[in-house]
């Protein structure tokens, strides 16, 4: 927590800002450890101060007590304004999340709170360094990832009972929740037979059948951290036009994970992916981008996808995840959460990527 608050000064720093006010919960847990529902942090040279009500006055002293120069403030919402003026008084110029905050939010800020102060709209200020993951943040989406692993190998065997796609997602969140995950990382995916070719299909009541290509979306959260992962599994055998669909996306997958490296261009990984199913003759059946960051938020910097500006650092954590989608036939969708290294990218997710369930 300390690196990250130094971290976070010397940007606002950078940005010739004299204080940040953070709204975004994510990034108020990032760098305070507060977890609750209600909270808007002051970041300036003189140190972290948050903001909350009542609800959290034995809670979030507990939370902070990591942050070197941080304190918590219990307040009511009308007296909010008004501590936050009276503590950014002698500041002129004061960063104000662009990405979180509504009109009428903004107006209240810029018109009652910071009178005498210029309000400057910052984007992604908190975000961009939080794309980059130290060790902790690591071992906890790897940590979410192994429970993952474990709950989708323990049901797995179920779709050969041909259960609707509902009744296997409720399995698969039972076994993670049951192997310790504090909550799922998002909203389980089963996607089967013509479904599957629908990116972000949610669970139906239609039946798996033999022969179906089933794309299962997962992740799990720990301590705040989310994995995420896809693997398509088929019941029964693939035909030849399956397998040829299959082994398509696990070599753009494969090219893209290749790619990934400290200082490369995210759109440079998209590209990678995406070659391998141009060639193949798919290119307008790969509708999204390759991945993204992945950690408090499930979506998150960076983006990987054309056209965008984003870098991998190291320790980004980002999703490799091309897909091909074929209306009224299915879709196949490979994903794994990687961590740049010094030596490329490391796989997270673990889960074999055998897709027969025979």
């Amino acid at each position: 927590m300390r690196n990250r608050e130094q971290r976070v000064f010397d940007t606002i720093a950078a940005s010739e800002l004299d204080a940040l006010v953070i709204t975004t919960p994510s990034n108020i847990r990032w760098l305070t450890g507060f977890a609750g529902s209600n909270g808007l942090v002051v970041a300036d040279d003189q140190g972290v101060v948050l903001f909350t009500d009542s609800r959290y006055a034995a809670r979030a002293p507990t939370e902070l007590e990591h942050v070197a120069s941080s304190a918590s403030v219990i307040i009511e919402r009308a007296k909010l304004g008004s501590a936050v003026g009276a503590l950014l008084q002698d500041c002129d110029r004061v960063g104000l999340e662009a990405d979180q905050v509504s009109w009428n939010q903004h107006c209240e800020i810029d018109t009652a709170w910071l009178v005498e102060q210029t309000v400057v709209a910052t984007s992604a200020m908190i975000e961009s360094l939080r794309s980059q993951k130290d060790d902790a943040e690591v071992a906890r989406i790897e940590a979410a990832a192994s429970i993952v692993d474990s709950a989708l190998g323990s049901v797995r065997a179920q779709l050969n009972d041909q259960p609707t796609e509902r009744e296997f997602a409720r399995s698969l969140d039972a076994a993670i929740r049951a192997g310790g995950a504090d909550d799922l990382g998002f909203a389980t995916i089963v996607a089967s037979g013509p479904n599957s070719a629908i990116p972000h299909h949610a669970p139906t009541d239609r039946q798996i059948r033999a022969g179906d290509l089933v794309i299962v979306d997962v992740g799990a959260e720990i301590d705040g951290y989310r994995s995420d992962m896809t693997r398509t599994f088929v019941v029964g055998s693939l035909s030849a036009d399956q397998r040829l669909h299959y082994e398509t996306v696990i070599d753009a997958q494969q090219a893209a994970v290749d790619a990934m490296r400290d200082g490369v261009a995210t759109a440079e990984v998209d590209a990678a992916a995406r070659s391998v199913i141009s060639d193949a003759g798919w290119a307008d059946a790969f509708t999204h981008g390759t991945g993204h960051g992945v950690g408090l938020d499930i979506h998150e910097l960076p983006r990987v996808a054309q056209r965008v500006d984003d870098v991998y650092k190291l320790g980004t954590v980002a999703t490799v995840e091309p897909g091909v989608y074929l209306s009224g036939i299915g879709g196949v969708r490979i994903e794994d959460t990687c961590v740049v290294t010094e030596s490329g990218a490391r796989r997270l997710t673990g889960f074999p990527k055998d897709p027969e369930v025979l």
